[in-house]
């Protein structure tokens, strides 16, 4: 009987996937993009025998090269002999750390301010609200700039930088979809019979802003990933020799005429990235809209 149920729950399962793939199968190839990335990030040392500091060639290797030890090349070598297929590998851990981190951890902040800006109103809310105004004007890029020039080119600094930046476009996102559930009857219901606001907002605001938040966190990753990319690249993010595919790119810029394979390969894994990454956010956005929902 339980093996019965079990089958049947796989099969409800394999149905309900199967049916999110053809009613859109531009987000299936972009989460069959980042899994191929995620795979390689992870399971980089078992992929590539080289280490992502060791001299494996000399310097400007072509792609398809000979190394030291007579092995293959993939994709060549960087200014120091390095492998660039290896530091490929190694850096998307950090873009890809950074990118799924900072958004979770910065959504979970903004959607919490947010709903406190729009359950209490008042001095609170405008107090708030002029706070993410002020930082709504600044430039995103000169905010993560100020902060990582401030504290240091550390992968900690790097993260909670862009979970600020996260925070900030969220705060006004949840707080808007919350205003539209504080005068709802269940709400209410919960005054009348002396709910706590602290029940009020995690037991019954919080749960209804999860999907607008997961939505925010999915779109918001892609934009970390460049983001991060912006910061490594003008030296302002994560400090070599801990690789990442924008200060590989920093790298790439002294002598481009004699390696320009170490400018072209970190650009093609953050375009194909970020583009699998957008096509998943977009997927994600029409599974929990409902009005985009009822359209399919």
């Amino acid at each position: 009987m339980n093996l019965d149920t079990e089958t049947s729950k796989r099969s409800e399962i394999a149905r309900y996937s199967w049916r999110l793939i053809r009613q859109n199968p531009a987000g299936a190839i972009g989460a069959f993009v980042v899994f191929v990335v995620l795979v390689g990030a992870v399971f980089a040392p078992f992929i590539t025998p080289y280490d992502y500091e060791s001299f494996a060639s000399s310097r400007y290797t072509k792609p398809m090269g000979n190394a030291t030890n007579g092995g293959l090349m993939l994709l060549g070598s960087d200014n120091l002999g390095r492998d660039q297929f290896t530091r490929l590998l190694y850096g998307g851990r950090i873009s890809l750390l950074v990118g799924f981190v900072s958004p979770i951890v910065g959504v979970a902040i903004g959607s919490l301010l947010g709903i406190i800006s729009a359950y209490y109103g008042k001095w609170t809310d405008l107090l708030l609200q002029r706070i993410t105004d002020t930082l709504l004007i600044i430039p995103g890029l000169v905010i993560l700039m100020t902060v990582t020039a401030s504290f240091g080119f550390t992968i900690t600094v790097v993260l909670l930088a862009l979970a600020l930046f996260s925070m900030i476009g969220s705060i006004r996102v949840v707080r808007s979809h919350v205003l539209g559930l504080r005068g709802a009857q269940y709400i209410d219901a919960q005054r009348a019979i002396g709910s706590s606001d602290l029940r009020v907002i995690f037991i019954h605001l919080l749960p209804n802003t999860l999907p607008v938040a997961v939505v925010l966190i999915a779109v918001g990753i892609a934009g970390a990933i460049v983001a991060e990319a912006q910061l490594s690249f003008l030296g302002l993010g994560i400090a070599p020799p801990v690789p990442t595919w924008g200060n590989m790119l920093n790298g790439a810029q002294a002598r481009f005429d004699l390696g320009p394979h170490l400018a072209i390969w970190p650009g093609i894994f953050i375009s194909v990235t970020v583009l699998g990454l957008n096509l998943v956010g977009d997927a994600v956005r029409d599974i929990m809209d409902p009005r985009l929902r009822g359209r399919q």
